[in-house]
């Protein structure tokens, strides 16, 4: 194994164990909750917990998964970056802020809650993008201190709620989000030599794919959140609630993958018009990511009951059918991982989006034919075989581009983000300087386990 193999080995190890620790962060807070707050101010805690996600999203969309096939930006102009992510953040929290001052006139403790995200949510985006920048960087260290940093101050500040039995649901939303908000503020010690200033150059810079990312992820928890009240009306409540307990036990394979897709895109990025690197790239992740699939399905089939009660209780015996189907699935999820993430990382906006609105298109029939036919185990065995079919059809058309090494010297300008304007300051990407299949959509929005009834 050459030396660069095994640097790029030792940086996806980083990366999982990062998506680990960010993984985990959130599975425990979800606990604390469920252990600390009342029922009722617990499911309010589901809702403020799922605004911070789609409001993730949206900040994840307009600058961080454009970061990850930008990293001569990322090494060069960070503070360009970070101040857009900035001014992004204060939208969102504005417009967080106000929905929360609204809804406090019919709920006092989800209106406060909210408003409470608001205040934090600024140095939240922060905290997220810094986990980007270490992955566009090649330095994903400083994306594992910043997420072991919020765990740690989590686990002390729900402990003092704990001490002194605080079970108020705007007191531990100030807790959780406080938290991640002091861990975001790291960011700016890890990029002291840069001064940032009030610019939203990035964005100007990124627009004109950035939309797509946005459009990309609108798209895919749309057509989960279908795909998922379709279920629940053909099959009902509790098998839809299998469904979510398969989920939780594959959560491993989708840690491993989130972050095997995002260190496949770095480096494919960084000489995109490198057909054979690309190539080689693909193979390696698809490799690795099928190998961690496979091992999580004969878990997932082998699992015994007690251990399976343990973890899901009652939710267990609604799962159990439906294990082999799911881990059909994430095998099929880990064949796929390579050429999607190739492609991405090559910026083939064109050739992907007609996969994924296809795709989309593939798991919202198969779910509903599914479910007619056999209820959640037909849903479930009808997107793994959609999946299969899409895997191959990511490596037809990855392998079909790729086919011919490029011209020594063939990168279009887009391809080379550092090139701007004198002075540093990026310019304004055109529709010539980035012809359709040289931008990338959403990286981050590789399909996860069972996509459709997520």
């Amino acid at each position: 194994m050459s030396r660069g193999q095994r640097t790029a080995g030792r940086r996806l190890g980083l990366i999982t164990i990062d998506q680990a620790v960010a993984g985990a962060s959130n599975v425990v807070i979800a606990l604390l909750a469920a252990r600390l707050l009342p029922v009722s101010s617990f499911g309010l805690f589901g809702i403020v917990f799922l605004v911070y996600i789609v409001l993730q999203g949206v900040s994840r969309a307009l600058v961080s998964d454009p970061l990850l096939v930008h990293p001569v930006e990322a090494q060069e102009r960070p503070s360009e970056v970070i101040a857009t992510s900035s001014l992004v953040g204060l939208a969102l929290a504005a417009l967080t802020i106000a929905v929360g001052f609204g809804v406090q006139q019919f709920s006092t403790r989800l209106g406060g809650a909210l408003i409470v995200l608001g205040v934090c949510l600024p140095f939240l985006v922060l905290q997220d993008l810094g986990r980007y920048l270490g992955f566009a960087t090649q330095r994903p260290v400083r994306s594992l201190v910043l997420d072991t940093a919020w765990l740690i101050l989590v686990f002390g500040g729900v402990a003092g709620l704990v001490v002194v039995h605080d079970h108020n649901l705007v007191h531990f939303i100030a807790v959780w989000a406080g938290t991640g908000a002091l861990s975001g503020l790291l960011l700016f010690g890890q990029y002291r030599d840069y001064r940032p200033r009030l610019t939203i150059s990035f964005l100007k810079y990124t627009w004109h794919f950035s939309w797509r990312y946005l459009v990309s992820y609108g798209s895919t928890q749309g057509t989960a959140l279908a795909t998922s009240s379709v279920v629940g009306a053909i099959v009902g409540a509790r098998q839809l609630g299998g469904v979510q307990g398969t989920i939780l036990l594959v959560r491993p394979f989708g840690t491993f993958q989130i972050a095997a897709v995002a260190a496949c895109i770095t480096e494919v990025s960084r000489a995109p018009a490198d057909y054979i690197r690309a190539r080689h790239h693909a193979l390696r992740t698809t490799t690795v990511a099928g190998t961690v699939a496979v091992l999580n399905a004969v878990v997932l089939v082998l699992l015994p009951d007690p251990v399976g009660r343990l973890v899901l209780g009652g939710t267990w015996t609604t799962a159990k059918p439906l294990l082999v189907p799911t881990a059909a699935q994430i095998v099929f999820l880990g064949l796929m991982t390579g050429g999607r993430a190739a492609m991405l990382g090559m910026r083939l906006i064109q050739r992907a989006i007609v996969v994924d609105v296809a795709g989309a298109v593939v798991y919202l029939t198969a779910t509903v034919t599914g479910s007619i036919i056999h209820g959640a185990l037909g849903a479930l065995w009808a997107v793994a075989m959609g999946q299969g079919a899409l895997a191959l059809t990511w490596w037809v058309i990855m392998l079909g581009y790729t086919r011919g090494q490029a011209p020594a010297g063939r990168h279009r300008k887009s391809d080379l983000p550092g090139q701007g304007r004198a002075g540093g300051e990026p310019e304004a990407a055109t529709a010539t300087d980035a012809p359709i299949d040289d931008v990338p959509i959403a990286s981050g929005q590789l399909p996860t386990v069972t996509p459709p009834l997520a």
